[in-house]
């Protein structure tokens, strides 16, 4: 079986950004009535419009009306750009997770999925968004904020892993050869006695494993 290549590795990592980005905004749904608000006087943004845009809106209207000098944005330009925003950063930090796993297997094992995603939050969260004044350092946020960063960063973290796995040669192979193995049984059950099953079964499971 051919071995994964980095830019395999990369495109494979991308498309599991963007499911990591849709766990992660189905966890968001999910927990909106335990979501923890901003402190008040926390953060202070820059622009008065930025009161009422989250850290992705406020990417996509400065790219929208400061870099391309387009819009002014409507709120539903906000919220389509916003998203537009979250899935991209989600793609970049799959294809990270991609070229990783690849160099390093034991990211793919529980802790490493765990401090991955960890990676994932302190890098955005603390350092990224308080660079680009769209959130205040951490210092001003209490423990409960946290937390929930965290947990939606695990959420994420183990979608890309398990949407990456899936992707993988082996795994595809595997997932052919049962597929091909039940098909052969159900025929084999049908034309031979009874008796004969289990033998049956054992010779297909072992071709099976071959060809995986």
């Amino acid at each position: 079986m051919r071995a994964i290549t980095p830019m395999g590795a990369l495109l494979r990592g991308i498309c599991a950004g963007v499911a990591g980005s849709a766990a992660q905004g189905l966890f968001f749904k999910a927990t909106a009535s335990l979501t923890p608000g901003t402190p008040e006087g926390a953060f202070h943004p820059p622009d008065p419009v930025q009161e009422g845009e989250n850290a992705t809106q406020a990417v996509a209207r400065r790219f929208v009306e400061g870099f391309a000098r387009r819009g002014p944005l409507t709120e539903e330009g906000k919220e389509r750009g916003g998203a537009l925003v979250h899935y991209a950063f989600g793609s970049a930090w799959g294809g990270l997770y991609g070229l990783l796993r690849e160099s390093y297997p034991a990211v793919a094992s529980p802790p490493g999925v765990a401090a991955y995603s960890l990676l994932v939050w302190n890098t955005g969260d603390n350092l990224i968004l308080p660079a680009f004044r769209l959130a205040a350092p951490a210092t001003h946020y209490p423990p409960k904020n946290h937390a929930y960063a965290i947990a939606a960063h695990l959420a994420f973290g183990f979608a890309v892993a398990a949407a990456y796995e899936l992707t993988r040669p082996r795994t595809l192979a595997l997932a052919a050869a049962t597929a091909w193995a039940f098909t052969r049984k159900r025929r084999a059950h049908r034309v031979l006695p009874a008796r004969a099953h289990g033998v049956a079964d054992r010779f297909i499971d072992t071709y099976a494993g071959l060809r995986a």
